[in-house]
């Protein structure tokens, strides 16, 4: 008697946790998931850069730009002193300005990553919906799941009561994984006049190439996402244990994809590493 009481506990206390997951996880999931140029319009970024604001940071980017000119003047007049060769100072200062007006519409230009990106979620989206009659959305998803009636009945012991529960744990850590996801977005886009201005030297490059891979690959997740939200959805037979086991992985890959896209994105070479390739100088001219 006291293990079915224990039992019956366990029960009432999964199904409270799933009907509040029911209730406010996936919604919240789909808010924060698909990130586009309205992020700019609503706190903390609304308030953050304000017109004034944004010239504070643009003119202590211009100040930075600066120390960087002045460093490599002085590396020009020590080069001049040992006898060594120096670099174009026409080319140089041609690439501050380019830099400098990059950095003044830094943020414009993150505006039109956010909206590319929005756009391409949209088109996936009706592409999605097209083929299955509805967006590959979180909260379709948990109405998939609902729909599942021996998987939402048996008890918390159960092979399908522990999968229930490993589902519900799982978009608990989703929704963790999503939440930095968006911060970090955010951050990428506040710091984005200082990931140009780094283009100044060649020794700091990497800097902005890294904000240049990350603020993509974080946008290139809520692409991705929905390819893996089709695949249940895509499934019409929800009967048998086959259709649970590709729910349970289904979480799981959604949880690790922000891995998952990362790691492809390092494999993908978007600049030259080496300045000389990049110019064509690689002193094999015949």
């Amino acid at each position: 008697m006291e293990s079915q009481n224990i039992i019956n506990s366990l029960n009432m206390l999964s199904e409270k946790i799933i009907k509040n997951i029911d209730d406010k996880v996936y919604k919240l999931l789909d808010d924060i998931i698909r990130i586009d140029e309205k992020i700019l319009k609503v706190e903390p970024l609304k308030l953050i850069l304000k017109i004034n604001n944004i010239e504070l940071i643009q003119t202590l980017a211009r100040s930075l730009i600066m120390i960087f000119t002045i460093c490599f003047i002085l590396k020009q007049l020590i080069a001049i002193y040992n006898g060594s060769k120096c670099e174009n100072i026409f080319l140089y200062l041609t690439k501050i300005l380019v830099i400098s007006i990059l950095v003044t519409n830094g943020y414009w230009f993150c505006e039109q990553i956010l909206n590319l990106f929005g756009m391409i979620t949209d088109c996936v989206d009706k592409i999605i919906e097209f083929m299955i009659n509805k967006p590959a959305t979180f909260n379709n998803l948990k109405e998939v799941i609902l729909s599942v009636d021996d998987l939402m009945k048996n008890d918390a012991l159960s092979i399908d009561g522990l999968i229930k529960g490993m589902i519900s744990f799982g978009i608990i850590n989703v929704l963790i994984s999503f939440s930095v996801r968006y911060v970090k977005v955010i951050f990428l886009i506040l710091i984005a006049p200082f990931s140009f201005m780094f283009l100044a030297s060649d020794s700091t490059r990497g800097i902005f190439e890294t904000w240049f891979k990350l603020i993509i690959t974080n946008l290139s997740v809520q692409v991705f996402i929905k390819f893996i939200i089709l695949i249940p959805l895509a499934v019409t037979d929800k009967k048998g244990m086959l259709f649970k086991v590709i729910l349970l992985g289904t979480i799981y890959i959604i949880f690790k994809l922000n891995d998952l896209v990362n790691h492809i994105m390092a494999n993908i070479s978007i600049f030259s590493s080496n300045k000389e390739k990049l110019w064509g100088m690689n002193g094999d001219k015949k």
